[in-house]
């Protein structure tokens, strides 16, 4: 069972709001600091009312986040876990994530809802067009080497990944899909026409590598000022530009190196398959004339 206990300072303390600024906190290091050393304090008259959610009494506890140092996620998160396991064993009592938390939570559930239907979409698209199942496979594989480029970006320039960094990666899956199918679509045009499956991969590397890299390079630097340059109102866009722009440059560079082997890699799964289906009919047909027999 648990003995609740309060303490409460003396009347002489209590009575001069300057005594709470000089207030000593000691930190989980063992070092003693004062509380208006990490909070800033106001003295204000508050409102005389009993906030309730649900039935339940509610204590607000509100609090701006550095973005330089963190992020909203990792500040709840690091409260989840030490607050969640104390407020566990406590009879009535909950913690409660309101506010961005929980409007960034719902929209990343939605974001990713948003994310399976696009992948859908341009996995049928191109199913239709090139009438495969493996090819759109091979197209769509280029888009996980973006989050190579957002992980390095948000590193180098110093950002938090956070929900605009997702929406970054949401658009930039579109992107990259362009660069992917330039190179697979002509690499199929030549092999129609009767080259050989490497001579036809090697043409297309050789042919279709400037238009890559030019339309790669000529995005990034469309929205460089964005990602280099931004301030006032348009620096919270900055990490949505990191992740369109530092992902489209690596996505590209691999697509270059790994999209040709990926390829090659298809086609030998599909004259596996081919050949797999060629032994196995033979053997349904001879059991069908058994049977009529």
């Amino acid at each position: 069972r648990y003995l609740p206990v309060r303490v409460i300072y003396p009347e002489t303390v209590r009575g001069h709001p300057e005594a709470l600024r000089h207030l000593r906190i000691v930190l989980d290091d063992g070092r003693t600091v004062f509380l208006s050393d990490v909070a800033d304090i106001e003295i204000a008259r508050g409102p005389s009312l009993v906030k309730r959610r649900d039935v339940e009494r509610l204590v607000t506890v509100t609090a701006e986040v550095d973005s330089n140092l963190t992020t909203p996620g990792d500040v709840t998160d690091r409260i989840q876990q030490v607050f969640g396991p104390r407020l566990a064993g406590l009879d009535g009592y909950d913690l409660v994530f309101l506010g961005q938390k929980r409007a960034a939570k719902r929209s990343i559930v939605d974001m990713l809802r948003a994310l399976v239907i696009a992948l859908a979409l341009i996995f049928f698209i191109l199913a239709a067009l090139f009438k495969s199942l493996l090819d759109p496979l091979v197209v769509m594989f280029a888009i996980p080497f973006g989050i190579i480029g957002i992980v390095f970006g948000h590193a180098l320039l110093g950002y938090h990944l956070q929900f605009l960094s997702l929406i970054g990666f949401l658009a930039l899956s579109g992107i990259v899909v362009n660069d992917s199918l330039i190179l697979v679509d002509f690499a199929r045009k030549r092999r129609a026409e009767g080259r050989d499956r490497f001579e036809a991969m090697i043409e297309a590397c050789r042919v279709r590598v400037r238009p890559i890299l030019l339309t790669s390079i000529t995005t990034f630097l469309g929205i460089s000022p964005l990602i280099f340059f931004s301030t006032g109102q348009t620096a919270f866009l900055a990490p949505m530009a990191v992740s369109l722009g530092f992902g489209l440059l690596f996505a590209t560079v691999l697509i270059l190196v790994a999209i040709p082997c990926f390829s090659l890699i298809a086609d030998d799964l599909r004259e596996w398959l081919i050949r797999w289906r060629g032994r196995v009919m033979p053997r349904a047909d001879i059991g069908e004339q058994g049977r009529v027999a």
